[in-house]
């Protein structure tokens, strides 16, 4: 399966959208290029994992519902077009830590979503 590597041009200084798990559930707005998008954080305390929901601010058009927050693997990666962010958002512990997994102790803190650079392909 695709890990997303050969998507993003890791020598870029990231950025990262910001998460705060004490508000999960919660709603939050990003602006990624031109577009803002309304991303919903949620806990599934059964299979104890996070997962996110994707919709278009401006239409309220639903995305993505229920995206499972995988360590290492670029969100929405299942389905994309034009409507979804350009920069590829990959849950990733950047700080030199031993992380392979989200938990609510990293969530938000060591593991982030970041943001890379799509790679345009010739």
């Amino acid at each position: 399966m695709d890990d997303g590597r050969e998507l993003i041009d890791l020598s870029n200084t990231v950025e990262y959208i910001d998460v705060d798990t004490s508000k999960v559930p919660y709603n939050f707005s990003v602006k990624l290029e031109d577009r803002t998008y309304t991303f919903c954080i949620r806990y599934n305390p059964w299979g104890d994992f996070f997962t996110a929901d994707l919709s278009i601010t401006a239409t309220g058009e639903m995305l993505v519902y229920g995206d499972v927050i995988r360590y290492g693997r670029p969100l929405f990666n299942s389905v994309e077009d034009e409507r979804f962010p350009i920069p590829v958002i990959i849950p990733l512990c950047l700080s030199g830590d031993s992380i392979h997994e989200i938990t609510w102790d990293n969530f938000g803190k060591q593991v982030r979503l970041y943001l890379y650079e799509r790679r345009v392909s010739a």
